[in-house]
């Protein structure tokens, strides 16, 4: 073999195995990322950053923040994530909301929290539509939006409902405020959920 054709062949392998590298680094994923854990570690912030608040009796948590990335509490299956399913809709409201089924229920006195509904949202990471026959699952931490505006002001709403009872025509099937700020770990109103951990450099 002459030396031209051993440099030849040397360059194809040395083409050939850069190939091969630049393939595989490009099948292989980014790291997904997570929102922190909540005080009650089973669960991850919903929305990082985010100021807890609200009044006692509403149908759920309201969270204020202009226009921030929004998280799964927990892993489970979106019964829903499209436009509608909220009463704020006019003016500068922004129609998104999502609603998904917990792959563990939690326990909460005689019944299970089943479900977590999110609205308010200005943008999705997933669209679906309720009904759909294939379902889209997200991990406990996983980024679902960005939070909007409701009845005029920033904000997300987070509610927990129990039993599989999601059409929140009754009472008995919606924990209030309070319960869900004792639910993901004993929050206080005007306390503050923890932010993302600043990027590795």
């Amino acid at each position: 073999m002459t030396k031209r054709n051993r440099a030849a062949k040397t360059l194809l392998w040395t083409l050939l195995l850069t190939s091969v590298a630049l393939v595989a680094g490009a099948q292989a994923p980014p790291p997904k990322v997570r929102s922190p854990a909540l005080k009650d570690a089973r669960f991850h912030s919903p929305m990082p950053g985010g100021g807890i608040g609200g009044w006692y009796g509403d149908t759920g948590l309201d969270i204020s923040g202009n226009f921030l990335p929004v998280y799964a509490i927990a892993a489970g299956t979106l019964d829903y994530s499209e436009r509608g399913h909220t009463r704020w809709t006019s003016g500068r409201d922004t129609p998104f909301s999502v609603r998904l089924r917990l792959d563990e229920p939690i326990p909460w006195g005689t019944q299970r929290v089943t479900h977590v509904y999110y609205t308010h949202l200005s943008a999705l990471e997933v669209t679906q539509a309720e009904g759909a026959t294939e379902r889209h699952h997200v991990d406990a931490g996983e980024r679902i939006g960005t939070s909007g505006i409701g009845n005029g002001t920033p904000h997300l709403h987070l509610g927990l409902l129990t039993e599989g009872q999601v059409e929140q025509d009754s009472w008995e099937f919606i924990l209030r405020e309070d319960a869900v700020r004792k639910v993901l770990g004993g929050y206080r109103n005007g306390e503050v959920f923890p932010g993302m951990a600043p990027a590795a450099h």
